[in-house]
């Protein structure tokens, strides 16, 4: 394998003679002496250990190893220019992008409020999104592939910080011709002999639907578990079962959603990041903001008993 050392300044000196300036404007353009850039050109054939140029009497003329190497130059220095531009723009809290992940239950209202309110106030901000359960979240944050997560339950990993946000209240989700359908409000305990629909275990409604129907008294018959609310509202509407979500942005067809007057059903929405990792100064803006501003969504306040 092959081993040359090249400075930055060379490349860039040579392009700028590759692309048809002469030594002499080159080394004006770039306020260095002429015969500075004449050795640092010769110093890059050295290193490379083939000449670049056809010289032709003081005239140099890229040959074919130049332009091989200005077109891999060009591409290296464009790259290496847009990483010091972004990473210039890191102190900047109105301009970068934030990498967030949220649990799918949060993205019909909570998640879409805080971006939208976000954004009024940085147009320029740039939002990479990820929607997936609690474990799938906490190992993208661990592995640095996220900035930040809103979940539901504090992490058990110690490399990661959670600070709660709000309480967020849970529903009882029957079908429309449920015989409980009609009521106001109900106990858990009124459907422990029906089967269940629920997520599957690494979301976090799952273990926290085990705990609220052990504190009413049984355990959950789980007939199906998934990973997309949509789906599983969908199944109650077909009679598979019921479920414990939280609220539906609106009332949908085929469903009734009660709220639940025992146990407390509720779970508390915080954000998770890892304090050792390195983060941007917009990322630290917008956790800031949604630590601030986050608010429950009009649609929740019926299922509060």
């Amino acid at each position: 394998m092959v081993s040359i050392d090249v400075e930055i300044d060379q490349l860039r000196w040579f392009v700028m003679v590759a692309e048809g300036r002469t030594v002499t404007a080159a080394a004006a353009e770039l306020h260095v002496s002429q015969p500075a850039l004449s050795r640092g050109l010769a110093r890059l054939e050295h290193e490379i250990g083939v000449p670049l140029f056809d010289r032709v009497g003081r005239v140099l003329r890229l040959n074919s190893n130049g332009r091989t190497l200005l077109d891999a130059t060009k591409r290296a220095l464009n790259s290496l220019d847009g990483a010091v531009r972004t990473i210039g723009t890191a102190a900047d809290p109105t301009h970068g992008t934030v990498r967030f992940a949220f649990l799918n239950t949060l993205g019909a209202e909570l998640v879409p409020v805080l971006l939208s309110g976000f954004r009024a106030r940085y147009p320029a901000v740039e939002f990479l999104l990820r929607q997936g359960g609690t474990s799938r979240n906490e190992q993208s944050l661990l592995d640095g592939e996220v900035d930040m997560v809103m979940a539901a339950q504090p992490f058990d990993q110690p490399g990661i910080t959670w600070q709660p946000i709000l309480e967020e209240p849970l529903a009882l989700v029957v079908p429309a011709g449920h015989r409980l359908a009609t009521r106001r409000k109900v106990k858990l305990a009124e459907v422990s002999h029906e089967p269940f629909v629920t997520f599957s275990h690494g979301f976090g409604l799952r273990p926290i639907t085990e705990r609220l129907c052990q504190q009413a008294g049984f355990t959950p018959q789980v007939a199906f578990e998934g990973e997309d609310p949509a789906m599983l509202r969908g199944l109650v509407g077909a009679g598979c079962g019921v479920a414990l979500l939280a609220p539906a942005p609106g009332p949908l067809p085929d469903i009734v959603e009660l709220p639940i007057s025992a146990p407390r059903c509720a779970r508390t929405i915080g954000v998770g990041w890892c304090p050792d990792h390195y983060a941007p100064a917009v990322v630290e803006a917008f956790r800031s903001y949604v630590l601030t501003e986050s608010s429950p969504p009009a649609t929740w306040a019926k299922f509060w008993t």
